[in-house]
């Protein structure tokens, strides 16, 4: 199976989709964590436009992220061949949601359409301002308004069929326990271990 998760810089994707990793392979469950951008050699290009030191235009970078998936894609159908639950720290809906800002959201479905679906995606809502208080570095969309433009295409893009039967929103808001504890309860159910 493999589980997304999602929400805006500072939400806790990393914290919790760790955790959550963590305490799969704790009760026997062969699980694998993974995150994008990868640590490849697109994903490490990906880092450094975020963190500032390249520059290059929204197209580039939304192609850039692509490509790094197509890798990471041929990661996932081995790892889920071979039985694992794969974890994933931002996938997709990432895409969809941060480049649909600059872009015209089809064309930026149209260069991911080879990308799998994931079987759950865990959205981590938050509001944007509480998000920026959390976040310790800043980088290229850690502003106000970039985040919530960001939230409301996340929120808009949930409700579409294709991701509404297979995504839950869990509120990110609340403290670190309680969100690891709902989003355990949610995947232990939807891999049927409870």
């Amino acid at each position: 199976m493999l589980i997304a998760f999602e929400g805006i810089d500072g939400s806790g994707k990393t914290t919790i989709s760790t955790r959550i990793n963590e305490e799969l392979e704790r009760r026997g469950i062969r699980s694998h964590w993974t995150t994008e951008p990868t640590d490849g050699p697109i994903g490490r290009i990906i880092r450094e436009v975020l963190e500032g030191r390249m520059e290059v235009d929204h197209r580039t970078l939304a192609l850039l992220f692509a490509a790094d998936r197509m890798q990471h894609v041929i990661q996932l159908e081995d790892l889920l061949e071979k039985g694992y639950t794969v974890i994933s720290d931002r996938y997709l809906l990432s895409s969809l949601a941060y480049q649909g800002c600059d872009l015209p959201m089809e064309w930026v479905r149209e260069i991911n359409k080879w990308a799998l679906l994931p079987d759950l995606v865990i959205y981590l809502d938050l509001d944007p301002a509480l998000a920026l208080e959390r976040v310790k570095e800043k980088q290229l969309f850690h502003t106000l308004h970039k985040l919530r433009s960001i939230r409301a295409n996340y929120l808009s893009l949930i409700r579409e069929e294709e991701w509404s039967s297979r995504t839950v929103v869990v509120d990110a808001s609340r403290g670190e326990e309680e969100v690891f504890q709902t989003v355990l309860n949610i995947i232990l159910k939807k891999l049927e271990v409870v």
